[in-house]
Formats: C-alpha cells, sequence, structure tokens
C-alpha cells in the first residue's frame, strides 16, 4: 500500500478540523445553512495556512449526499470519498502557474457549459490564479459574472495584489491568516499521538515558531525530521539551526543588565558551534516583538522605548550579516551600542568627538545652496583605543521628538541616504537636501528634476516618509522643488559627472 505522505493524510476532511482560520470556516457554514453560496470564491493568505483545503471542503459540501446539520460533509458517501482521493472527475483543481494562457480558460469555458457528469456540481478549484496572463483573466471575466447553475469557482493565491481588481470584484473574498504557533502545536500534538511519534514538545514548539504560522510546512517537518519514532529537539535544532528558547532569553537578560562581556560570549559560543547566526537574530527579533507588545499593553512607556532601540539595533545587524567580512561582527556592534550604553559616535583618546560629515548641500533660509564639503575620511586611532560607531538616531526617549527641526533634519540626512534600499532612491535621495520644515510638511530641494520625479514616485516617496519617520520618531509628508541653477566652472561640472559616474558605476580614478 502506498504510504500517505502526513500533511495529505491529515488535511482537515471537514470543517471542525479547520485549524486557525475561525472566521473563515463560521461564515462558510453560516452561507451553507442558508443556501446562499456564491458561485466565486477567492481565497488569499500564506502558503499552507489552508486554501486548496478550504476549497475541497466546499466541493464537498456542495456534492455530500449526507450532510449533516446542512454544512458538514459525511466524508463517507462515495462522492467525499473520491474527493479526498482526487479521483472525482467534476471536481478539476488546475494549476495556473502551466495553465495560464487564454488558451485554457477558451477551452474551460467551453467545456463548463456541459453538465456534471455524476455529481450535483461542478467545482473548478485554480490554484496560484495570480500566474495567469491578462488575456486570460480578461477571457474568465464574463464566465465569473454569469457561470451555469451547475458551476462554481474557487481561486486561490498568495498574491492577491497580482489579480485583476475586475476578477476580485466578481469573487466572495477571504483572506487567510497565519496561524497561531500555540494552534500549529496543539495540532502536531495530535498528529504525533496518532502516528505513535515520541516527539518532545520543546521540537514541536520550535517546529511551530520555525514554519511562521505555516500548517503544511510544520506537518511536513514533523516527518522529515522524525527519525525511528522519535523527534528530538537536539535533532531539529541541529537540521534547522534554531535556537534554543532558553538561549534567547538569556541574551535578553544579559543586555538588559547590560553586561556586554556575557552578551558576547553567548553569541561567539554560536558562531563556534556553526549556529545560522540570521536565522538565530530573526528569532531574537521575534522575541523582542513579544516583549515589545506585552510592554505596550501594559503602558509601560520607558521600557518600550528601549524595546524599540534593541529592536532596531539587531533589526539593522540582521540586514548586515550577509555582507560583512566576519558575519558576527553586526551582532557584536548591536550588543555594544545598546548594552555598552555609548554616548558619543566614535571614541577616541582626547574624547574628542568625530561627528558624522555635514551633507553636501546646505539650505538658506530663501534659497538652497550647492555646495562641497570635504572632511577627512579615515581617522587614526591608537592601538588602545576603542573605536565604535554608535547609531543616534535612536535616542533615549525614543518615540519623544521635541527637537525635530529642519536642522536636526539636515544633520541626519547622510543616514537617511544610508538607509533607503533601491539604489535608484539612494541615488536621489543623495541629490536632495531638506530645505524647509513646516509641521509634518518636509520639503526637499533637488538639483534636477530627473531626481525630483524619481523620488516622488508613489513607492519611494512612501519609502522615503517611512525612513525618515523611524530614524526621528516623527511622521512627515513629503513635498519637492527645484533648486536654483548655479553657474559652475567647467572644471566644477567635470568633476561632478565623474563624481556621479563612480557613484552609479563603482570603480576609482587613476591617474
Amino acid at each position: 500500500m502506498e504510504k500517505i505522505a502526513l500533511y495529505r493524510k491529515y488535511r482537515p476532511h471537514n470543517f471542525d478540523n479547520l485549524v486557525g482560520q475561525d472566521h473563515i470556516k463560521t461564515t462558510l457554514m453560516n452561507a451553507f445553512k442558508s443556501g446562499n453560496i456564491s458561485h466565486a470564491y477567492l481565497f488569499t493568505g500564506p502558503r499552507g495556512t489552508g486554501k486548496t483545503s478550504t476549497a475541497r471542503l466546499i466541493a464537498k459540501a456542495l456534492n455530500c449526499t449526507d450532510l449533516k446539520d446542512n454544512y458538514e460533509p459525511c466524508d463517507k458517501c462515495e462522492f467525499c470519498t473520491e474527493i479526498n482521493d482526487g479521483r472525482l472527475i467534476d471536481i478539476l483543481e488546475i494549476d495556473a502557474a502551466s495553465n495560464r494562457g487564454i488558451d485554457e480558460v477558451r477551452d474551460l469555458k467551453e467545456k463548463i457549459q456541459f453538465s456534471p457528469t455524476r455529481s450535483k456540481y461542478k467545482v473548478y478549484i485554480i490554484d496560484e490564479v495570480h500566474m495567469m496572463t491578462k488575456e486570460a483573466f480578461n477571457a474568465l471575466l464574463k464566465t465569473l459574472e454569469e457561470p451555469p447553475a451547475h458551476a462554481y469557482f474557487i481561486l486561490a493565491t498568495t498574491e492577491a495584489h497580482k489579480i485583476p481588481e475586475t476578477i476580485i470584484s466578481r469573487c466572495q473574498r477571504f483572506d487567510f491568516k497565519r496561524v497561531s504557533g500555540k494552534a500549529i502545536m496543539t495540532r502536531l500534538n495530535y498528529i504525533a499521538q496518532i502516528e505513535g511519534i515520541n516527539a518532545e514538545d520543546k521540537a514541536l514548539e520550535a517546529i511551530s515558531r520555525y514554519v511562521d504560522g505555516g500548517m503544511r510546512d510544520a506537518i511536513g517537518l514533523v516527518e522529515q525530521l522524525t527519525t525511528n519514532g522519535f523527534l528530538t529537539f537536539e535533532h531539529v535544532q541541529e537540521i534547522l539551526g534554531i535556537t534554543s528558547f532558553i538561549l534567547l532569553e538569556e541574551l535578553y537578560a544579559a543586555i538588559e543588565k547590560k553586561d556586554v562581556k556575557d552578551a558576547l560570549r553567548i553569541v561567539h559560543d554560536m558562531h563556534d558551534q556553526g549556529s545560522d547566526l540570521k536565522q538565530f537574530v530573526h528569532e531574537f527579533i521575534e522575541d523582542l516583538r513579544s516583549k515589545l507588545i506585552e510592554s505596550v499593553m501594559k503602558n509601560d512607556s520607558v521600557k518600550s522605548s528601549w524595546l524599540i532601540k534593541v529592536i532596531e539595533a539587531f533589526q539593522f545587524a540582521y540586514e548586515k550579516i550577509n555582507t560583512m567580512s566576519i558575519p558576527q561582527l553586526p551582532l557584536e556592534i548591536a550588543i555594544i551600542r545598546i548594552a555598552g550604553d555609548l554616548k558619543e559616535d566614535v571614541v577616541v583618546k582626547n574624547e574628542e568627538k568625530v561627528s558624522m560629515p555635514a551633507p553636501n548641500i546646505i539650505p538658506k533660509k530663501t534659497e538652497p545652496e550647492i555646495t562641497r564639503k570635504y572632511v577627512p575620511i579615515n581617522v587614526p586611532a591608537k592601538k588602545e583605543e576603542l573605536v565604535v560607531p554608535v547609531d543616534k538616531t535612536v535616542t533615549e526617549n525614543s518615540g519623544i521628538t521635541p527637537d525635530f527641526t529642519l536642522e536636526k533634519i539636515i544633520e541626519g540626512w547622510p543616514r537617511i541616504v544610508e538607509r533607503a534600499k533601491a539604489p535608484a532612491l539612494r541615488m536621489s535621495v543623495k541629490n536632495a537636501s531638506p530645505f524647509r520644515l513646516d509641521g509634518s510638511d518636509l520639503t526637499l530641494a533637488f538639483a534636477s528634476a530627473f531626481h525630483k520625479d524619481k523620488v516622488m514616485e508613489h513607492d519611494y516617496r512612501v519609502e522615503l516618509e517611512k525612513i525618515i519617520t523611524s530614524v526621528f520618531g516623527h511622521g512627515v509628508k513629503i513635498l519637492s522643488t527645484i533648486k536654483d541653477i548655479e553657474i559652475k566652472s567647467v572644471v566644477e561640472e567635470n568633476d561632478d559627472a565623474v563624481d556621479n559616474a563612480l557613484e552609479i558605476f563603482g570603480g576609482e580614478v587613476i591617474d
């Protein structure tokens, strides 16, 4: 007898077994009880959250010969059994990734007019529907709006934003949520007992956290990581590279007590053991997020501000792990910044501050003026001196910005440029300067219409507003203006052209 994968074996066969989607389950049950079933549904949400399983439940409920309470399939009649096995010819599951063209839709429109072969209704389940072409969507419109009385459509997708509004408006939409870790662990415990798997609670908890709300992935991992009937946390940790919850708490305690040495020791031990540092930081940020929400619920503003500071430092470390020559270095810097409680940008022997370079463009009160300012990049430090950069954008009183002024924005503009992810946005922001601040309206001055138009594109403007908000803790609305053009010498213009070329393409000038 062919062995069935656990995620298929334990796919929900009735609405009572549908885990983590109570809002959808209740709505569908009421629809069946009242007889108000829509002929077209759109299921959206992350993978592994039950979209296709729910579509099959609807198909079973429509065709079952012995419905319980007018909504629950019996799971015993020939139609329920054949749908479970994928053998009922009137239930068609279509993969839109490989059947995405207009020819396939035309073929579907021709065949849908024929009555069901054996069952009461035909049900078309189209998975990954966002992969269909524009022409295919247009061909499907009329059929979705006025399908034959014997036909039902269920469209499933993980990317609803790629589906035309004309299609969405003709469907009843359900948004599937990520299943909670507690619900996943309960289900995994049940499966382990039925299958005779000796599973450690810590192992199931680790898997529940790792899958990020995907029930199917969780069940698949239980099957994959079970060895000789045993599922141990040690084996799960080794294969998935996840971190012990105790270790996360130890690191948090060390940072909270400002014990830099102990916090660094934990990171070094993890690196020496070959642990996945990026996965560790991801889990640590998840843990910090939970603590942040808890502190907000308790109205503990002091702790909330501190946790925001810690989260931002480790989020920056997370983004830098794969780009640093020493993977653990971003983590070490984050720990020193937070637990070391450093106050200056750079510590030198004479306690002189080496501040960030001033922005290239300094605005006047009446009109912006283009200036260049060169500062030495390399600051010598003696061997015994500790040189550590500190992120000053997140203050001790994060979220409270009494000094949100144009001067502060100008001073911190290089950090705004640094946080812009898209190269095109970064280049255009670099060629802008804060010009005027009127309440929450920040006007930027641009040297050219090209850079102005690029930043003012909707997605780029929204991204820049989010960056400024995260840095200064104050929401802004971006406005724009063009600088008055100054006449430069030929040498200055050539210097600018060379600098821009080097910025875009990389490289250096060779004599």
